[in-house]
């Protein structure tokens, strides 16, 4: 039986231009919910993240993967924006949870899902939470 210690997120800005020309393509092409996060983002009201994720077994052991183009809402209060990544890296598990069970570790997709997972947030993420929440 493999002991989960950690799951760990850690969000940072994604600069590539790619996400937000993925985006900017599904909008032009009809996608209101694309529209809608492009239009937040343009106004600052939404942050494109690369997440790495990090799960941390009991021997020591580590597995990671990074993943970029997530949008999400920007807030004046970072704990908003870390619950979001929270929630992003629950949705992300099950390829950390296939590439222990190709180690020979026994553990389900499920069990990682109802797991706390820590989140850090990179500065200049909360930086432009700060930015956000500043008066004008």
């Amino acid at each position: 039986m493999v002991s989960v210690q950690r799951l760990s997120a850690r969000a940072a800005l994604d600069d590539s231009p790619s996400a937000l020309a993925h985006a900017e393509t599904q909008a032009a092409a009809g996608d209101e919910s694309w529209g809608q996060w492009v239009a937040e983002y343009q106004r600052g009201d939404a942050l494109i993240l690369r997440l790495e994720l990090t799960l941390e077994l009991g021997d020591g052991e580590l597995l990671s993967m990074s993943k970029d183009g997530f949008f999400v809402e920007n807030h004046s209060h970072a704990p908003r924006v870390e619950q979001q990544v929270a929630e992003l890296a629950v949705s992300d598990l099950t390829s950390l949870a296939t590439e222990l069970r190709h180690r020979g570790h026994d553990l389900e997709p499920r069990e990682l899902g109802g797991m706390y997972v820590h989140v850090e947030l990179d500065p200049a993420v909360r930086r432009r939470v700060q930015t956000h929440g500043a008066p004008a």
